[in-house]
């Protein structure tokens, strides 16, 4: 039996066509903390080979270990290996990376979803043992899911409408020579039993697995959010998120890091232009009030996020890729995050749409949310009626029932819950935010009426407390929720939002409070809820 290579493995990268004219050390990030190394003669390979400096330090608790035992440790002294090996096979270029190799390298000049589509074409869908998931919404959030055995999809809870698949784990098809393939964002990693001479071969099968669509078999939901890459439409994109960023818009301009890390590890965090000044907090607001008059995207790309662990490490990103934000026009909506524009399928926007064209206009009447100028301290502020406020106009004037911030217990939840804001005597549960608040507040909004609803439905304890509640309105009211029998089908939830008409309500709402309330819609309307929705329009306070 042929004795097998040593098992290798591997982090490999892809450079964008348009810069594989330019020389190895180009994408080196700083050539100044690596030696560059010629490949022998007889390997015929055109490449280089680039290892980092060794520096040694003692982490920063040594000091107080030290201090404890009255002597020096300079056994505490730590050492990294870092190394990039380059090469260049036909028009491509190509680098690997060992060690902490992937952050010699300025990402800017890879192919930024290398890493992902080449996973998703070499590893059999049925073996994922790990899936990092980005949930692009009002409020991003980036998950890890790891299961115990290979598994599907289906088995890491994705939701298709909102995910977006950052990296995965698996093992290879039948006819891939690679091993527990890890693919995210531009890193393709695989296990080789391949000699590191025959890498050129090697490059050229990524390539081709690169290009290839079999993805879309078992895959093909992970298009429903895209990577733009209209070169123009980009540029046009990125002068929006300028002008974001010049106005210093904390709010709709979000800085979060952009891969998962270990949480606890972390001692704090600082930027480009206030390095020194390390926070245990991550602050968008921080950055942006330290960008000059003049930013443009290169000063986005080549300032940096610096991520500091509690052993002294220190790594960067580079803030573009750090940045999050969304840009609604007219018929499409695009989302900026990891340095990327997205664009969301046209498919998935009309699914969207059909949907929410099921949800009817309330038959209720409200009144018009009061709009009003103040002057405080010389300066003239625009003010709008509050919640609370318009809660007890609704209920004084059209007689519904006041239950906002009339909480009740339930077993099912973390904490008490409203049964709805207002309530009226035929079992229409109406739930109420302003539009004012974005597509935070309206997804808060339709989950309150989501789970509002379904506890109701499927805990006995909730409807007992809740009769309780509102037999202190009217005894009779008690009967909208029998404690046995109870038909969701008698109930009506009804979501009000105010601060626009009715007619143009559901057409003007943030991407992602379509999508929530889409998704709240379906869920209440299969357990047999009747949904409807509503507006209320402002008016001058007189």
């Amino acid at each position: 039996m042929a004795k097998q290579n040593p098992y290798i493995f591997l982090n490999s990268f892809l450079v964008k066509k348009e810069f594989s004219g330019q020389k190895f050390n180009s994408f080196i990030m700083d050539t100044t903390l690596v030696e560059a190394h010629a490949i022998d003669e007889e390997h015929t390979i055109n490449g280089q080979f680039y290892i980092k400096k060794p520096t040694t330090k003692k982490p920063k608790w040594a000091k107080h270990a030290e201090k404890l035992i009255g002597r020096n440790l300079d056994e505490l002294l730590n050492k990294s290996s870092s190394a990039v090996f380059i090469l260049k096979i036909d028009d491509n270029i190509f680098a690997f990376t060992f060690g902490y190799g992937r952050f010699l390298l300025n990402h800017k000049y890879f192919v930024s979803d290398f890493g992902i589509k080449t996973a998703l074409n070499t590893l059999r869908h049925d073996s994922l043992r790990s899936v990092d998931l980005y949930t692009i919404s009002d409020q991003p959030l980036q998950r890890k899911a790891q299961a115990v055995q290979e598994s599907e999809m289906n088995v890491f809870g994705v939701d298709v409408s909102k995910d977006t698949l950052r990296a995965v784990t698996g093992s290879a098809k039948k006819d891939i020579p690679f091993k527990n393939i890890t693919g995210g964002d531009s890193t393709y990693s695989f296990g080789s039993h391949e000699l590191i001479e025959n890498l050129p071969k090697t490059a050229k099968k990524l390539v081709k697995y690169y290009n290839l669509d079999d993805y879309k078999k078992e895959f093909e939901w992970v298009d429903n959010i895209k990577r733009l890459k209209d070169i123009e439409k980009i540029k046009e994109l990125d002068n929006q998120l300028i002008k974001l960023i010049k106005q210093k818009n904390h709010q709709k301009v979000i800085i979060t890091i952009p891969e998962i890390v270990s949480w606890d590890n972390i001692f704090g965090f600082s930027f480009t232009r206030s390095k020194h000044n390390i926070q245990p907090t991550l602050s968008s607001e921080i950055y942006l009030s330290t960008v000059p008059t003049k930013v443009n995207i290169e000063i986005l790309k080549n300032d940096r996020l610096f991520v500091f662990d509690v052993n002294e490490n220190e790594s960067n990103h580079s803030i573009y890729k750090c940045l999050y934000t969304e840009v609604k026009e007219t018929d499409n909506t695009y989302i900026f995050f990891s340095g990327e524009w997205y664009s969301i399928d046209n498919n998935f926007m009309s699914r969207i749409d059909s949907i929410l064209s099921n949800i009817e206009i309330s038959s209720l009447t409200f009144p018009k949310v009061e709009v009003w100028e103040e002057i405080k301290d010389k300066k003239k502020k625009n003010k709008i009626e509050s919640e609370d406020s318009y809660n007890k106009k609704a209920s004084k004037d059209h007689g519904y029932f006041l239950l906002d911030k009339r909480l009740v217990k339930s077993n099912k939840t973390t904490s008490p819950i409203e049964l709805c804001d207002l309530l009226t005597n035929d079992g229409k549960f109406i739930h109420v935010k302003h539009r004012k608040g974005g597509s935070a507040g309206l997804s808060h909004l339709f989950a309150q009426g989501s789970v509002s609803a379904e506890i109701l439905l499927g805990d006995r304890d909730f409807r007992t407390e809740s009769r309780k509640l509102l037999r202190r309105f009217d005894k009779d009211l008690q009967k909208l929720i029998p404690l046995d029998g109870f038909k969701s089908s008698s109930i009506e939830i009804v979501y009000l939002i105010l601060g626009e008409g009715s007619s143009t309500l559901v057409k003007n709402l943030p991407f992602f409070s379509k999508v929530n309330l889409s998704k709240a819609y379906e869920s209440l309307s299969q357990r047999g809820f009747n949904v409807s929705i509503a507006g209320a329009e402002k008016v001058a306070r007189t």
